[in-house]
């Protein structure tokens, strides 16, 4: 059984913060660690240097909005993550539902009930279709106009609910200021069938212990905010894919 220290050291080399492990692209970096957490855009950017060999910010920016080959969005338990574009798709298919139900009662505490947040899908979709990329500042305006208050966290719930249906993911810095842009436009065909149900859930959890072994299933629920269930199954799946 490994000391804690040893499991320090496997987990920082896993995550390519030791044992001189240092890609040459933000792409591969975040292909190497999968997701990472991207809450705060510029610590992001700083996880992605960390790993990297001479990465440079303006070299990040580009892997973002030139190349698309990586991508910010809300994913593992709902929280805005960097991840690659290949793999946006299946993993919001396999994670949102969940982030939606769990959602449900939040939602109705803000007066975000079934209609309204259709008729909010709707109307982001035609405002990015027509004006895109759209800061949340002026898709809140929007949203305005079914009734949406501008302050408080309506308006963060709706985008973010179009986010998790598949509707839009973030898109070009504008001065500094992230823009939102619709999924299909931004990333037309990357990943979009690679994997679907329990072969989605065992790649989710393959992709995980690639890069945080040693792990536990407890800790790939607590990743991934799946039910320990579904990490039980991932893990069976794993040790007997037959």
């Amino acid at each position: 059984m490994p000391d804690h220290e040893s499991i320090r050291r496997l987990r920082a080399c896993a995550q390519a913060l030791a044992g001189g492990a240092r890609k040459a692209s933000a792409v591969t970096v975040v292909r190497r660690v999968f997701a990472i957490q991207a809450q705060d855009a510029t610590a992001a950017d700083l996880g992605i240097r960390v790993r990297g060999r001479d990465i440079t910010a303006q070299a990040i920016r580009s892997a973002y909005e030139k190349e698309r080959s990586i991508v910010r969005n809300w994913y593992m338990r709902g929280t805005l993550h960097t991840m690659p574009s290949d793999d946006a798709r299946w993993v919001l298919q396999l994670l949102s539902p969940r982030i939606l139900a769990a959602t449900s009662r939040r939602y109705q505490q803000l007066g975000l009930g079934d209609d309204l947040r259709q008729r909010a899908d709707h109307l982001i979709r035609r405002a990015l279709a027509a004006h895109g990329p759209l800061t949340r500042a002026e898709l809140t305006e929007r949203l305005t106009t079914l009734g949406t208050p501008p302050d408080g966290q309506a308006p963060f719930h709706l985008i973010r609910h179009a986010a998790l249906t598949g509707i839009l993911c973030h898109g070009p810095q504008r001065a500094g200021e992230a823009t939102y842009v619709l999924l299909d436009d931004w990333l037309p065909t990357t990943g979009r069938f690679r994997w679907e149900g329990d072969a989605a859930l065992a790649e989710l959890a393959r992709r995980y212990l690639a890069a945080h072994a040693p792990a536990t299933l407890e800790d790939f629920a607590a990743w991934s905010g799946l039910p320990t269930t579904w990490a039980r199954r991932a893990w069976k799946m794993l040790a007997d894919p037959a």
